[in-house]
């Protein structure tokens, strides 16, 4: 090294190339034009032979221990450039030690020794984290997540990791990355029970996952503009927006709550009271006019027998006078059945007993009625094989509803009610293992509504409805830590529809009380959402079997 700084060479290179030398005295390039070909230095400074390149990849540059003094080396002079502001610089450096210490990775105690080992991991490690580090400051989010997850294999727990992990996720605007940054810092502050920062990062991502979810539901209720159920999105979503704004007002007037539910049934109650006045109002007016009327032509009447020398007739009496004329039952015209033929005679006494398209269901001459038959299940599974939707009308190309809520129903709680999560190694916030429970104990309630709509064979399996659910959570300390506990609360699902994806279903929580204790409050909540995962699988297990169904 003394030799080359000093201008005497063993080797030719070209002209352009140019040498400098770092803070620390190692020999660096210039960016002039790279040699044709790579020349290293070997362990005693000398130049590498051509039979070295021969050499595995795993024997070629320094020894173990001085990989690892210079990449320590490498550490320290990617902090001074980093703290200097010279990010880009400090994650060149970065990269040289983490060239350094990556074979190294892969040898263990009996190659290395165990503190050169440790020494090693550790180097590389922090290499990888302030990597980190320098590619957010230069937006370079896709690279920071790679660094931190590289420490992540070595370290699942590593704070620094999963925090600059989550801060690059956090700036990807895709679902993904967001529900990666929310595990992230939610590990962090369980990791870490007194970290502001990682909590209230956690509250701006759950946000954010909101606010994306909230503006795709949007983009496909836009998608299905004119759907068949447009008109009931569009209710569904006033409704919901006019609710929210009473659970502000009832907040800040400081009165009870009141349940989506309870609040749907009251506000029917007003809207029939509306009804039930205009009703009454309009009768009014009617009424008001009908006696107006009556005045009116009750003036002409009397005017005409003035004329014609007649007494003038008094209210009560022009109106008998007109009951009197008007038309009685037995004057009205009827057909003589004299003039019908035997067929005509038939089909008129069937249209006055059960009307004409029950009167005439035996009668039409033609296969395509809809008389009844017994289905066998042979027949049954044949029909089903061959995908026929619908009844024979409609395959002809007809439109055809067939009303399925009662159906959706039954089948839609039997799903609910079997959302559950068993967690047998669960970890507490104080480290102590549990066992851990949590399902749907209830479907409290379902209100909605379904039906497959058939046009040119092709069914469509709508389903419109929101459910509350009732959930329970159960945690046994394996160690007596607590004992059991149960927590109790309710996930509301206000979209539950063909229209809304199951991985994109709104699954709002809420407990029962006063809820979890607060060191226990965030891992309660990690529980609770993933019991939603498991109701959202549920979901997709009834949109298959509905789609089955004819």
């Amino acid at each position: 090294n003394t030799l080359l700084k000093a201008g005497g060479s063993s080797c030719s290179c070209p002209p352009a190339q140019l040498m400098a030398t770092d803070s620390d005295g190692d020999v660096i390039m210039t960016d002039a034009d790279q040699p044709a070909k790579a020349v290293d230095a070997g362990a005693e400074g000398e130049v590498a032979s051509a039979d070295s390149a021969k050499a595995p990849a795993e024997d070629r540059g320094p020894p173990p221990e001085e990989r690892v003094a210079l990449a320590e080396a490498a550490k320290e002079a990617g902090n001074t450039l980093l703290k200097a502001g010279d990010s880009a610089a400090a994650a060149t450096k970065y990269k040289e030690g983490i060239e350094l210490t990556e074979l190294l990775l892969e040898k263990g105690p009996s190659e290395l020794g165990e503190d050169l080992q440790t020494r090693g991991v550790a180097v590389h490690v922090a290499l990888r984290l302030n990597s980190a580090q320098a590619c957010i400051k230069q937006s370079a989010w896709m690279d920071a997540i790679d660094h931190a997850s590289k420490v992540l294999l070595i370290d699942k727990d590593n704070a620094k990791a999963l925090y600059r992990r989550g801060s690059a996720a956090a700036q990807l605007d895709t679902e993904t990355r967001l529900e990666q940054a929310r595990a992230d810092f939610a590990r962090v502050a369980q990791l870490d029970t007194s970290n502001r920062e990682a909590r209230e990062q956690l509250q701006r991502v759950k946000e954010r996952l909101k606010d994306l979810k909230q503006r795709e539901k949007e983009r496909l209720s836009a998608a299905m503009k004119g759907g068949l159920y447009q008109e009931q999105h569009d209710k569904l979503g006033k409704q919901q927006a006019a609710y929210e704004e009473e659970v502000a007002r009832r907040k800040e007037a400081g009165e009870d709550e009141m349940s989506f539910e309870d609040w749907l049934k009251k506000e029917k109650e007003r809207e029939d009271e509306r009804k039930k006045q205009q009703k009454e109002e309009m009768e009014k007016r009617q009424e008001e006019a009908r006696k107006e009327e009556e005045k009116r032509l009750l003036s002409e009447e009397n005017s005409r027998r003035a004329i014609e020398g007649l007494s003038e007739l008094s209210l009560e009496e022009w109106q008998v006078q007109q009951r009197a004329a008007a038309p009685r039952k037995e004057d009205v015209v009827k057909t003589d059945e004299a003039d019908l033929d035997e067929e005509e005679r038939k089909l008129l006494q069937e249209t006055k007993s059960k009307g004409y398209y029950h009167g005439r269901l035996g009668k039409v001459l033609s296969n395509a009625a809809p008389t009844p038959q017994q289905v066998s299940a042979d027949a049954a599974a044949s029909a089903q094989n061959g995908c026929r939707a619908g009844s024979e009308w409609n395959q002809a190309g007809t439109w055809e509803e067939k009303d399925t809520t009662a159906w959706v129903k039954e089948r839609l709680t039997a799903c609910l009610q079997q959302a559950k999560i068993n967690l047998p190694e669960a970890l507490l916030p104080s480290g102590a293992p549990a066992v851990v429970t949590a399902e749907v104990s209830k479907v409290k309630s379902l209100t909605g509504e379904g039906q497959i709509v058939t046009v040119r064979k092709q069914p469509k399996h709508g389903y419109n409805f929101e459910a509350d659910l009732s959930f329970s959570i159960t945690v046994n300390g394996t160690n007596g830590d607590s004992g059991e506990q149960t927590f109790n609360g309710v996930l509301h699902l206000p979209d539950l529809m063909d229209a809304v994806q199951p991985q994109d279903l709104k699954i709002e929580g809420k407990w029962k009380g006063s809820g979890p204790a607060e060191h226990l409050r965030l891992s309660a909540e990690g529980w609770v959402d993933k019991l939603k995962e498991s109701v959202r699988s549920q979901v997709v297990a009834f949109r298959k079997e509905y789609s089955e169904k004819r």
